[in-house]
C-alpha cells in the first residue's frame, strides 16, 4: 500500500475506534490479525487480571487447513476476586483471510472471524463477528485494527449487539533479549461501547490504553504482555495480561 494512503486509512480506523462502548472489559483479548499460513498449528495459554483481583484465563489450539481458513478451539476459565476457579465456556472460532499484504508492502492483511461460544451456568450462548486489518509500513512499523460485534442467543438473550474495537500500533525493536531479536513494542487501545440497542455516553463506555510488548523465538515460541489503564468512568482502572504460546 502506498505510504500516502496508509495515514489516511489509519486515521479513518482511529476515528472509528473513538466514536463509540461496553462495561465488562476483556482481560485475555488481543488485537488480532488474519495472517494465515496453510498447515500451521499453534497452542496458547492466556491470563489476565484486573485491579480488583478478578482473573480470566483461556487455553486454545488452532490449525490452518488452507491459506484462507483456520479453526481455533478455546476453553475459558475465570476466578473472581476471593473465589475459586470456574470453567466459563467453550468457543469455536473460524478465521477467514480475504486479503494478504504483498512482500513489497503493497496492500494489507484483511480477515473475518466468526465465533460461537457455548456458555456455562445457564448464561446465553454468544455469536461474534470480527473484522481484522493489519498493515506494515515504513519498514519497522505495524498497525492492527479489529471491529467486533457479539450477539447473545437463546430464550434468555439480550437484544442488540455488544460493540467493541481494538487498535494496536507497534514498532520492531533493534535489540536482542533471551536469545531473540524478533521483538515489537508499542501501544494498544481497547474500546467496549456497550449494547447497540442503548449505547451509553462516552464516559460510561469502557476505554483502556497502555503499552504492549511482543517477542518470538526461532523454535516457534512466542510471548505477548500488556498493561492497560482506564480512560473513562466505565472502564476498569487497570489490567495486565500475558500470553504464552508455540507454533508447530
Amino acid at each position: 500500500m502506498p505510504l500516502s494512503v496508509r495515514p489516511l486509512l489509519f486515521s479513518l480506523v482511529v476515528s472509528g475506534v473513538f466514536t463509540g462502548a461496553a462495561q465488562a472489559q476483556s482481560l485475555t483479548g488481543n488485537a488480532g490479525s488474519a495472517n494465515i499460513t496453510a498447515g500451521d498449528s499453534a497452542a496458547e495459554l492466556r491470563a489476565g487480571i484486573d485491579d480488583e483481583g478478578n482473573v480470566r484465563s483461556r487455553a486454545h489450539i488452532e490449525h490452518a487447513f488452507a491459506g484462507w481458513y483456520q479453526l481455533r478451539a478455546i476453553a475459558s476459565f475465570r476466578q473472581p476476586e476471593g473465589g475459586s476457579w470456574d470453567y466459563s465456556g467453550f468457543t469455536l472460532e473460524n478465521w477467514f483471510q480475504w486479503a494478504e499484504e504483498a512482500g513489497d508492502g503493497a496492500g494489507l492483511n484483511g480477515g473475518l472471524r466468526l465465533a460461537y461460544t457455548f456458555a456455562e451456568n445457564g448464561s446465553p450462548d454468544e455469536v461474534a463477528a470480527r473484522v481484522t486489518l493489519t498493515d506494515k509500513f515504513a519498514r519497522d512499523w505495524e498497525w492492527r485494527a479489529n471491529l467486533i460485534a457479539a450477539f447473545e442467543t437463546g430464550d434468555q438473550r439480550a437484544e442488540g449487539a455488544e460493540l467493541e474495537s481494538r487498535l494496536q500500533l507497534t514498532r520492531a525493536l533493534s535489540a536482542r533479549w533471551m536469545g531473540t531479536d524478533e521483538m515489537r513494542f508499542g501501544a494498544e487501545l481497547f474500546s467496549e461501547y456497550g449494547n447497540s440497542d442503548d449505547l451509553p455516553g462516552f464516559n460510561q463506555q469502557a476505554h483502556q490504553f497502555g503499552p504492549v510488548f511482543k517477542a518470538k523465538w526461532d523454535n516457534g515460541a512466542y510471548l505477548q504482555t500488556a498493561v492497560r489503564a482506564g480512560l473513562t468512568d466505565g472502564s476498569d482502572d487497570l489490567m495486565a495480561k500475558v500470553f504464552i504460546g508455540r507454533e508447530f
